[in-house]
């Protein structure tokens, strides 16, 4: 970043010597043609404060990244001037993020396309509140923060990104859904009582059943009504109209492509699937849409971006008590469900629930999650012991050995907060106060302190750091590696490991 800067500064420093008959720009007149709406903005790097619009003027001071600057309405040469803590200047724009104008308490803005309604102003670590349809009407709460917008939509605030609102626009009427529209249930689908996986279950739904869709589309899923029950059900089981079945089997990718909620380039997109990965075909396809699953995602990919039939070739997972906790993705939610259920874990939707939200936050807080899932199979008994029975503990937080710390362990409402739990404590040994905890592990750890108290925040790197740490064993690390090769592992040595692990399952309990 700073190397670009330099070289655009250069360029402007060049640009702005006078050639020969050349005739400059009056300082006014250029004010007057750049006047911009905007009055705030934050700096994306440190950045000089300038006496005036050229490399040449002095340095008042430096600012740090993420200073909040008020614009004060002249534009020369590439610079902006501004104030910042008092002090008036000059700043080189390309290190500030421009805020969008602040709205009127009532106004309102128009989505031109399907957009995310977000917890929080950004892209990681926000939740997806809602998805708003293309051409509805928001209103907008007066603040601008990162190129989102805050607002209100049916009932929920959040924040969408900005270049998706138009501010001048009035929406077209969005037209009521098509009296008794239905669809067929393409697999045995649960009826819930909200849109997510974590809503409770109403009843089960056998395949080839058919519902009434009531109109209301949410984070991929269909309000639907059936048999006098009204719910939400999985848009990915759901033939909609349009949709043709087509026989299910695996396919591979031949580029990294988008999975997307729905059967068009309009829908909100999931995840990006690299290319080379086999992906599950679940057997409907749409307006030259594949719906599939990878990876704990279900939803559409491009037909032409699929070999059907094709066999992946993944690179092997060989875990090493060197591996870094921060690093790629490494294994699947396939093999650590498959792992699960050849080992009878018990509370199996938890389970699932577990490797599903591992999986899709840990990359973002920038964690290897088969480390984790390996962690917590092994603290667990492959997620069979009483910690995970009665508590849902997935790595032995809390527990320390003494009676007392044992019984006032956490208890974790399911497998999704039990793995933000876990993500939230590898992240004080990990990051330590180095970075702020994201809003969405706030709170979910109830010992997240004791790291910082133990004097371990912030001092793991690898596997081999755990030991000592999170446990005192002194051959933790070896029993992750080990645990890792078992669920992911392609080495035939795992299955000599794999028969290691059942017979000390077998003593610890016999003895």
């Amino acid at each position: 970043m700073r190397r670009i800067g330099y070289l655009l500064a250069a360029l402007v420093l060049v640009t702005s010597v006078p050639l020969p008959g050349a005739t400059l720009l009056d300082p006014a007149v250029a004010v007057a043609q750049n006047a911009l709406t905007a009055t705030t903005a934050t700096t994306i790097d440190d950045v000089n404060l300038r006496t005036g619009p050229s490399l040449s003027s002095d340095v008042i001071t430096v600012l740090p990244v993420e200073s909040r600057v008020t614009l004060t309405g002249q534009q020369v040469n590439g610079y902006r001037s501004v104030t910042w803590n008092g002090q008036a200047g000059w700043v080189f724009e390309t290190y500030l993020s421009i805020d969008s104008p602040s709205p009127s308490p009532s106004a309102s803005a128009t989505t031109t396309d399907r957009l995310n309604l977000r917890s929080e102003p950004t892209l990681i670590v926000s939740d997806i509140l809602t998805v708003i349809p293309a051409g509805a009407q928001v209103t907008l709460i007066g603040e601008s923060v990162n190129g989102f917008r805050s607002v209100t939509y049916n009932g929920f605030t959040g924040w969408v990104s900005a270049q998706y609102l138009d501010f001048g626009s009035t929406p077209a009427p969005v037209p009521p859904p098509e009296p008794d529209a239905t669809a067929i249930t393409t697999n045995t689908l649960n009826l819930r009582s909200g849109p997510g996986a974590d809503f409770s279950v109403i009843t089960v739904m056998p395949q080839g059943s058919e519902v009434v869709l009531t109109g209301q589309e949410s984070n991929g899923y269909q309000s639907v009504s059936y048999n006098g029950r009204n719910g939400w059900a999985a848009e990915q089981y759901l033939a909609l109209p349009g949709t043709i079945s087509v026989p299910s089997g695996t396919a591979v990718t031949t580029e990294g492509v988008n999975l997307r909620a729905g059967p068009d380039a309009s829908y909100a997109v999931q995840t990006v699937v690299p290319a080379g990965v086999q992906v599950a075909l679940t057997g409907q396809t749409n307006n030259g849409y594949h719906a599939v699953s990878w990876n704990g995602f279900n939803g559409w990919i491009f037909s032409a971006y699929l070999d059907i039939g094709g066999a992946s070739t993944p690179a092997p997972v060989i875990f090493r008590a060197s591996d870094s906790i921060v690093g790629p993705v490494r294994g699947s939610v396939d093999e650590a469900m498959a792992f699960a259920t050849e080992y009878n874990a018990d509370r199996i939707d938890e389970v699932e629930r577990y490797i599903v939200e591992t999986y899709r936050l840990a990359p973002e807080i920038g964690f290897d999650p088969a480390i984790l899932v390996a962690q917590s199979a092994h603290e667990t008994g492959n997620w069979r012991s009483s910690w995970w029975n009665e508590r849902l503990n997935p790595a032995g937080i809390g527990v320390t050995g003494d009676p007392a710390q044992n019984a006032a362990s956490p208890i974790f409402s399911s497998g999704t907060i039990a793995a933000r739990a876990q993500i939230a404590h590898m992240h004080a040994e990990v990051y330590g106060s180095s970075r702020p905890l994201p809003d969405i592990l706030q709170g979910v750890d109830p010992t997240y302190q004791r790291v910082f108290e133990a004097g371990w925040a912030g001092t793991i790197r690898t596997i081999e750091d755990l030991t000592g740490t999170w446990a005192v064993d002194p051959e933790y690390h070896n029993k992750l590696v080990r645990k890792g090769n078992m669920i992911f592992g392609d080495d035939p040595r795992d299955l000599v490991a794999a028969i290691v692990e059942i017979l000390r399952d077998v003593l610890r309990q016999a003895l």
